[in-house]
């Protein structure tokens, strides 16, 4: 601290300072205080010892005066008596001789003497200011070496010494300073607007400028070339992916703050996973007394959002790339991310004052440095911030939101500039990065409401939030429920068994597409991050309820459309499966193809699998995610299939009852037979009955092959309609005879044996109505009727098989 000081009381360059440190180190200020005060005192008694001496020794002091006035009148008595007159001319003749014949022998000797007395002088006055002497080169020194606050201390220190020296050869010294310092404080100011920089280091330039009696302010400019720096990075990214120009000077709001910036050099841009250097940076002038303001020649771009510093692709789109929307909110919003927190900082340190703590400052520079900052704190706070936090959400939501642009004010579209509308579609081309921007924009939006922003910038930066969170919940939504809807043209009819029967990969690829949606926007729909509310996730969640029952219909839509509409474009949707399964049937080189009523089994099928294992999944994985419990949903969802599956079922039976009544009136009468006029008695069952078996066998293989557990429902219906056909045709004849009678009882008791686990109340009923409009068999034909079903069972035993109870049920 005290590099040419010292603590000798009795040196030449005893610094008072160095001698408390030194002596009195330990010492309170109160002590030193007490010890002052001790000191005058002491000076205050010294100044009264001579008199006090004088009176101690009087009798001395006349004494001396005696003996003086002794020798006095003794030296006049002897110069009367002498003859030569005065002693001391004589006196004085012989010295001015003996100081002649001196100068002739010593006359060398005295020059010599007088030379060595000046160069000894001159190396004194050079010793005891060499710091003065020394400065120009200790000062080139370090500032060579960066030792930037020992030059600061040395001018500092220059000033108070020599500030007002009327010595020559000391202004010739300060003015070779005073041009190494003005040279030092542009080179620190070059610096300081130097872009981007670290916020420390712009403290420490700040500092070393205004201890170097800088002119201005240099924190404002440093600032004011901050936020313009970061507005025309906004704008000229907005330049690059749009190609529409930044809005002029002239056209910018009346409230736009001019700053400082540098006047050369070279602009260096760092974002996390990227960089870029922008050579020859322009400046635009802002007027006589200020400096330029930074304008970049290129833009911010980045390319990587990995830890490995690439984009990474979603799956199904590893051919494309980001689109130009993503790429361009991205950017900016780590644009902002990083250089709006660093901003406020440095503002806030600035407008504060604790900027300007601990420096070296006389009074009135710090009274100026006060003024400033209490003039600028309006413009920082609502006027910087504003307008970058103003910029960013309004290019941000124009990018996502297409009439955004429209509902802008009329000073905030001229303060964006021209606006041109991305060409591709945000749900078709964004949709699978959404997610991954809105982590960004959530994470930049946190950080900004971490600081203390003004209260309109909170509530902007908190509606894009929520904003962009709903978009991407709807779009992403939308797309799975587009791709869920269009799933029909996925179905290759190859099945695959299950517990409940065979099914295809739908229902998979539909649970697939639901699971990957709300696994995908979980972080997006619960959790909340800084500056966001419970209350602000709430609508997001009602929203992914009703998304979620849409894509459940969209689901059941789906097979609707398989089950009752694909018939009207068979050929488009068979060219379309050829297309999509081409890769994976190419061996075989056929898709598989299934008659209309495999393919309702298989639905039916599908749609029983999807209720009983599918819905439950998901609704348990929706509610494990955090999404809220909708059991109102599950119970509609449940309905919709119940109806979709009866309308399934009540088509199936439609097409296979159709075959089956037409079989049963045709082969009654077969041959001719008539009821009222048949005189032979039966031997046997007759054909019909055969074929209304083998029928049913055959439905009932179809229907076991593809889902047991749909067997006995089908077969039940299908015996049921059976029986209503048989006593329709029976209600029809006007009249049986014996042997007709005895055949109708045959036939109908042979139908209720073989089938009798299929026979419900219904059905039962219908035979038993059927028996009664033939009347009754005595004892004799009642055991014939029997002998000849039992034969007729007996003989079908292979066929009957099928309809065995331990068949009705799904084999373990």
């Amino acid at each position: 601290m005290f590099p040419h000081g010292s603590g000798d009381l009795l040196a030449e360059n005893f610094n008072p300072a160095w001698f408390l440190l030194e002596r009195h180190r330990f010492s309170t200020f109160d002590d030193l205080k007490t010890g002052r005060n001790q000191l005058k005192q002491e000076v205050k008694e010294s100044e009264c010892a001579p008199v006090a001496f004088m009176q101690d020794n009087l009798d001395a002091f006349l004494l001396c005066y005696q003996t003086l006035s002794d020798v006095n009148e003794l030296l006049i008595r002897n110069e009367s008596e002498s003859q030569g007159g005065s002693l001391t001319d004589r006196v004085e003749e012989l010295l001015k001789v003996a100081l002649k014949s001196g100068e002739v022998l010593f006359r060398d000797v005295l020059r010599c003497k007088a030379r060595a007395d000046q160069t000894r002088i001159a190396l004194t006055v050079l010793q005891r200011y060499r710091f003065l002497f020394n400065l120009p080169h200790t000062i080139e020194k370090n500032i060579s070496s960066g030792e930037y606050e020992i030059v600061a201390n040395d001018y500092d220190k220059a000033k108070t010494l020599f500030a007002d020296t009327k010595v020559n050869i000391f202004k010739k010294v300060l003015e070779e300073v005073e041009k190494q310092l003005a040279k030092f404080r542009e080179d620190l100011r070059k610096k300081l607007l130097k872009l981007p920089s670290i916020l420390e280091e712009q403290k420490r330039l700040i500092k070393f400028l205004l201890e170097l009696d800088c002119e201005g302010d240099p924190a404002w400019d440093c600032l004011s070339n901050m936020h313009q720096w970061i507005l025309r990075l906004l704008y000229s990214s907005k330049e690059e992916f749009h190609g529409t120009a930044a809005p002029s000077a002239t056209n910018r709001s009346d409230d736009q703050v001019d700053g400082g910036g540098g006047r050369g050099g070279e602009l260096e841009v760092r974002g996390k996973g990227h960089s870029r250097t922008v050579s020859d940076v322009s400046y635009i002038s802002t007027g006589s007394g200020s400096q330029g303001i930074a304008t970049p020649s290129s833009t911010y771009r980045p390319h990587a959002k990995t830890v490995t510093g690439e984009w990474h692709m979603p799956s199904g789109r590893s051919e494309v790339g980001p689109p130009k929307r993503i790429l361009f909110v991205e950017e900016i919003t780590e644009l902002m991310a990083e250089s709006l927190p660093e901003f406020w900082k440095l503002g806030q340190a600035y407008v504060s004052g604790s900027l300007f703590h601990g420096m070296q400052m006389v009074a009135e520079r710090q009274r100026n440095q006060q003024e400033n900052c209490d003039k600028n704190r309006e413009k920082f706070e609502h006027k910087m911030l504003m307008e970058k936090v103003e910029v960013f959400t309004d290019m941000v939501n124009c990018s996502l939101f297409p009439e955004a642009y429209e509902q802008l004010s009329e000073v905030r579209r001229k303060n964006l500039g021209e606006w041109a509308a991305f060409e591709e579609g945000l749900a078709d081309t964004s949709g699978a990065w959404l997610p991954q921007i809105v982590r960004e924009i959530r994470v930049c939006v946190g950080s900004l409401q971490k600081l203390p922003l003004p209260e309109r910038a909170v509530e902007m930066t908190q509606t894009l939030a929520i904003n962009v969170r709903t978009l991407c919940v709807d779009t992403l939504f939308h797309r799975a429920a587009r791709d869920i809807e269009m799933l029909h043209e996925r179905e290759d009819w190859k099945v695959h068994a299950e517990e409940s029967g065979s099914v295809t990969s739908l229902p998979i690829l539909f649970e697939n597409l639901v699971v990957e949606v709300l696994l995908t926007l979980k972080e997006v729909v619960i959790e909340t991050h800084h500056g966001e509310t419970q209350e602000s996730a709430d609508p997001l969640m009602d929203c992914s309820v009703e998304h979620l029952h849409a894509l459940m219909e969209h689901f059941i839509g789906c097979l609707e459309y398989l089950a009752f509409q694909q018939d009207e474009d068979t050929d488009e949707t068979a060219s379309r499966l050829s297309r999509d399964n081409k890769s994976v049937d190419e061996a075989a080189g056929d898709i598989i193809t299934m008659s209309p009523d495999e393919q309702l089994l298989v639905l039916m099928s599908n749609l029983h699998y999807t209720g009983e294992q599918v819905i439950p999944r998901l609704f348990n994985c929706f509610m494990s995610q955090g999404y809220p419990s909708c059991p109102q949903v599950n119970e509609v969802v449940m309905e919709g299939m119940m109806d979709l599956d009866q309308r399934l079922f009540d088509n199936y039976i439609e097409h296979k009852s159709e075959v089956l009544v037409d079989a049963i009136e045709q082969g009654m009468k077969t041959g001719s037979f008539d009821w009222d006029v048949c005189k032979e008695e039966p031997a046997d069952v007759r054909c019909y009955i055969r074929e209304i078996i083998l029928t049913l066998v055959t439905i009932h293989c179809e229907v076991f092959t593809v889902s047991p557990a749909l067997v006995e429902r089908v077969l039940q219906r299908l015996v049921c309609l059976v029986a209503e056909e048989i006593h329709r045709i029976f209600k029809e004849v006007e009249q049986f005879s014996y042997s007709g009678a005895l055949h109708a009882f045959v036939e109908v008791t042979t139908l209720e044996d073989i089938f009798t686990i299929y026979v419900v109340d219904e059905t039962r009923q219908c035979f038993q109505r059927c028996k009664e409009y033939l009347g009754t068999l005595d004892a004799e034909s009642q055991d014939k009727m029997l002998k000849i079903v039992s034969d007729f069972k007996t003989k079908t035993e292979l066929l009957a098989t099928c309809f065995r109870p331990e068949l009705t049920t799904p084999l373990s």
